[in-house]
């Protein structure tokens, strides 16, 4: 265990020396920038705190314990426990990807709980009764939820994310039960290799989320959606609980990174979008996209007839103003010029008598 911290340690500082010319982060070939940039406060390895048993860039609470040779333990097996850690700082990158390796194990091999959960919010370390944390936060939650607190369709253990503007309440009862964005089911323990998750957020492009849970660096995709607004610079966290079912739940290790891109115009936003959704056309922010364009474009296309018509209408109107003052003053002049006619000849025939 010793060895993997220190492997892990010597990973991350390979990735800080070669951040300059690094353009995919090292899980995620996918992702395109002009840079990645580990970010050393939002990032955490074995021994996790120094002689004084403190961080300078993490806080933890609650029944979390550290074991400096292996991982931060946010709950033991144990009943009615729960655990937090906290950044100190928040993340001021409006993009970046964070991936963690966690452990969710205990003695029985079919049943554990509750789960645990990672935060983005505006405030930090507030425990509370969300998998330990407070409810009604702000920003986005990620939640790894193992035991159904009532029946469910679906498969448990179920990851969910869930946003709060810091006034609705989460349904613990629930299991917050159509209050998410998104979800998906996936095994989170006693897997067959090191359980990861690897959170992407592009700012305005896509957030997206993939858990590395049967083979080393294969990574199956929970969701891809659009982003949330985050408000603010987030915090972030890791917070866990059991109940009556019970579970251990640990950190082993976090590692943050920078998303940087030079310059992007609103062009560029879009075809990254349209590349982000290729495969989901059906839903989601193209779908939406696809709407949004179509309505603008019947808009568009109706403001347009709608000035043509007006300028026709308003051309023809003239037109005939124009024709209808030509006859008139065209009748009042020939009218004039008979009635002096007139005038004359009845003028001269009284001269002649």
């Amino acid at each position: 265990m010793v060895f993997r911290g220190s492997c892990i340690a010597l990973t991350y500082l390979l990735a800080v020396s070669c951040a300059e010319a690094a353009r995919s982060s090292a899980s995620n070939p996918e992702l395109r920038a002009d840079a990645i940039m580990p970010i050393r406060t939002h990032s955490l390895f074995a021994p996790y705190v120094d002689s004084t048993l403190q961080n300078n860039y993490w806080d933890y609470g609650g029944d979390a314990i550290i074991d400096t040779n292996r991982y931060v333990m946010l709950t033991q097996d144990r009943r009615n426990e729960t655990g937090w850690l906290w950044s100190r700082l928040p993340i001021e990158a409006n993009d970046f990807e964070i991936t963690s390796e966690f452990v969710m194990k205990g003695k029985s091999t079919t049943t554990g709980g509750d789960g645990f959960a990672m935060w983005l919010t505006t405030t930090r370390a507030q425990p509370g009764p969300v998998f330990g944390s407070m409810n009604r936060w702000k920003g986005l939650g990620i939640i790894f939820d193992t035991y159904p607190n009532q029946p469910h369709r679906g498969f448990f253990p179920r990851i969910s994310v869930v946003e709060n503007d810091g006034t609705k309440t989460y349904n613990t009862d629930s299991d917050g039960e159509k209050q998410d964005l998104a979800q998906c089911a996936m095994q989170l323990r006693h897997t067959p290799a090191e359980t990861r998750l690897r959170f992407t957020y592009v700012k305005d492009v896509y957030m997206e989320l993939a858990i590395q849970n049967q083979e080393w660096n294969q990574w199956n995709k929970c969701f891809r959606i659009p982003p949330v607004n985050l408000p603010g610079p987030p915090y972030l966290g890791f917070s866990a609980s059991t109940g009556d079912v019970t579970d251990t739940h640990s950190i082993v290790s976090v590692w943050t990174n920078k998303i940087v891109y030079n310059s992007r115009t609103p062009a560029d936003l879009d075809k990254e979008r349209e590349q982000a959704f290729a495969d989901d056309k059906n839903s989601h922010w193209w779908a939406i996209h696809q709407k949004k364009e179509a309505r603008r474009a019947h808009e568009h296309g109706l403001i347009s007839y709608m000035f043509i018509r007006f300028f026709i209408s308003l051309a023809w109107l003239v037109k005939w103003l124009m024709i209808l003052a030509v006859v008139t003053v065209g009748s009042f002049v020939g009218y004039e010029v008979y009635k002096r006619k007139v005038q004359s000849a009845y003028k001269n025939r009284r001269m002649m008598a």
